[in-house]
């Protein structure tokens, strides 16, 4: 597994690195997690992960040399997305705690929309807000029926599930050759429709392919209806 900085937040005055991995995947070192709960130092994190061996396991972290200030390599435990939310959840519950769980579940949030990416892995848009048809042509996974692969994923996005494609939609409500905008019902659901073209948007420049786009929005979406609940 190989690591990059993604991003970087601040919080309470401090830097807080995101890193990822190939696919995608966002971390936290242990060092930088205790910090942003509040802790004197990394090992108040290590004494939760002993007293729950569970925590070591790869849905919650991993161990990964990274380079220390001294310009050496270290193993370095880091913990992935889940991992993070679980840590914040069992840690001891203080005021600064609970702000930094609501600021990083807000910012992996917004990671996974699509909505934090480098200036540099953006070089390619331009300043206003690109077209997905373009994106989705530029894409380094682009294959055929690319354009009515992602239409009817956020047709499923954008309806919550009750129409399948573009064309199910189409027959549904009697509009054969209506586009997706025009069968919306509210301004509700077009700004839903924009928000969700703007993350794919946004993911394709990532390089992610349409498999990991699908998974991402479907994930947020569920956790967005269940929090609405």
């Amino acid at each position: 597994m190989e690591l990059v900085k993604g991003h970087q937040e601040l919080f309470n005055g401090q830097l807080f690195d995101i890193w990822r991995n190939e696919q995608h995947e966002v971390f936290m070192t242990t060092e930088q997690l205790a910090q942003g709960l509040g802790y004197k130092s990394k090992n108040n994190i290590e004494v939760l992960v002993n007293r729950n061996p569970y925590l070591k396991g790869r849905e919650f972290s991993v161990t990964y040399k990274m380079k220390a200030t001294d310009g050496k390599q270290y193993d370095t435990r880091v913990f992935t997305f889940d991992g993070i939310q679980e840590i914040g959840m069992i840690a001891p519950n203080s005021a600064n705690a609970r702000k930094f769980r609501e600021w990083i579940r807000t910012i992996l949030k917004a990671y996974y929309k699509g909505e934090l990416v480098k200036a540099k892995e953006m070089a390619k848009a331009t300043i206003t807000r690109r077209e997905l048809s373009t994106a989705i042509a530029e894409s380094p996974h682009f294959e055929k029926n690319y354009h009515v692969i992602f239409a009817d994923m956020l047709v499923a996005l954008v309806t919550n599930g009750k129409y399948k494609s573009v064309r199910g939609m189409r027959k549904a409500l009697g509009r054969p050759n209506a586009k997706l905008k025009q069968m919306l019902d509210s301004p509700e659901e077009l700004q839903l429709l924009q928000t969700y073209e703007s993350s794919i948007t946004n993911l394709l420049d990532l390089g992610f392919d349409r498999h990991q786009i699908k998974e991402f929005l479907t994930k947020e979406n569920r956790t967005t209806t269940t929090e609405a609940d």
